[in-house]
């Protein structure tokens, strides 16, 4: 797997940002964790790769960070039990949260795309 050449940038950048991810992700766990997390990535994402047609390098670099704090802090398990389900669904939540948090992480990067590179009408 080639590593994206922007993931330890935004690492970086997240860790500059002054917020406690260790805290967030090892005590009690809320959703809001998971959002609050996403559009910090998407942000510093925005900083780091400055070309307005880049959406897609975006969403892969988002991703990527995404699923290095999954890695490190078990966040799509953390979801998956919050989320009761029978137990003959158990095997499909996992690979359905993590599209999911996919989506999510795409509207994200189309709405800053969308409202920062926006072009402002000529009067």
């Amino acid at each position: 797997m080639n590593k994206n050449p922007y993931l330890d940038q935004i690492l970086v950048e997240m860790e500059s940002v002054g917020d406690d991810w260790e805290e967030l992700f090892t005590g009690e766990f809320h959703l809001k964790e998971v959002f609050n997390l996403v559009a910090s990535l998407v942000k510093a994402a925005e900083s780091i790769v400055l070309a307005p047609e880049s959406g897609e390098s975006k969403h892969e670099l988002v991703r990527d960070a995404f699923e290095y704090f999954d890695n490190k802090y078990r966040i799509i398990d953390r979801i998956d039990d919050l989320i009761p389900l029978p137990f003959f669904l158990e095997p499909f939540d996992s690979p359905f949260l993590r599209k999911l948090v996919d989506f999510l992480i795409g509207q994200a990067v189309a709405v800053f795309n969308q409202t920062i590179w926006a072009e402002k009408p000529i009067n």
